[in-house]
């Protein structure tokens, strides 16, 4: 299938349609055609500063996309069949611009009404940076901890934080560091061993998804709970859905919260 993939961050200059094997159906995910890629501000920074975001996303070469909207052309045993054939919105942060997108995460895979464009829905933002902010608005907690703080999802929730009284910590890897700099100037950004002993309660919030970092951080904390955007489950660890779509999890004695978005179909 046709795909466009980043081969160098030379900026646009750097993107190129590569044919490359289409991804195969597995029991439980979906096959998507797709009809329409929205431009994501992430790729545009990536494509010229590896450091622009999440670093597991600048390995190249690399699909581009986030998001998109297509068709369902095949659906796996175990997911639900009415799927086959449906218009959905499809979040993939391993790339969507290709032909085909296999998706595996149900609660990343929406049904679009009729009366929804495939443009429309494409354009749609998950406001994740909103979303992280409602979690330190309600939360008590005394410092504020920011993994992935260089991408594009934690410099823009680190500009609505601005104003926040309570200390906070970008995190961020020793290869990204110069980069926050030069975003953020006024903030002073730490890798998870640069990182205090911190007192008091600790609101970790998560961008990256790497559980032994996770875990690091909090061992340099008296009491943490973690807020994820990026782990939706993860085996090693016990879960429960409420009907709000929270996971809760057990890591090392602290309370970990994972955000889904709400989605009715499997």
């Amino acid at each position: 299938m046709l795909a466009i993939t980043q081969i160098n961050f030379n900026g646009i200059d750097g993107l190129t349609a590569r044919f490359v094997a289409k991804p195969k159906l597995t029991a439980d995910s979906v096959i998507v055609k797709m009809s329409t890629m929205p431009v994501s501000p992430t790729d545009w920074k990536l494509e010229s500063d590896q450091h622009a975001t999440n670093e597991n996303l600048a390995q190249l070469p690399r699909i581009i996309g986030i998001q998109g909207a297509g068709q369902v052309v095949e659906v796996g045993e175990n997911r639900n069949q009415s799927l086959l054939n449906q218009r959905v919105l499809v979040i993939n942060p391993a790339g969507t611009y290709s032909e085909y997108v296999r998706s595996t995460n149900p609660d990343w895979l929406f049904l679009l009404p009729d009366a929804v464009s495939n443009e429309a829905a494409a354009a749609l933002s998950a406001s994740t940076a909103l979303t992280l902010k409602k979690f330190i608005d309600v939360s008590d907690a005394d410092n504020i901890v920011l993994t992935g703080a260089n991408s594009v999802i934690g410099l823009t929730l680190l500009q609505l934080l601005h104003n926040e009284s309570r200390r906070i910590y970008p995190v961020v890897t020793s290869e990204s560091l110069t980069y926050f700099k030069e975003q953020m100037p006024s903030l002073t950004a730490y890798t998870s061993n640069q990182l205090p002993q911190l007192t008091g309660k600790t609101l970790i919030l998560d961008t990256v998804g790497i559980v032994s970092l996770l875990e690091t951080l909090v061992a340099r904390t008296t009491e943490a709970s973690v807020t994820s955007i990026v782990i939706m489950k993860d085996p090693a660890y016990p879960t429960s859905r409420s009907s709000t779509m929270i996971l809760t999890l057990t890591i090392t004695g602290c309370s970990f919260t994972s955000w889904l978005p709400v989605s009715s179909n499997r």
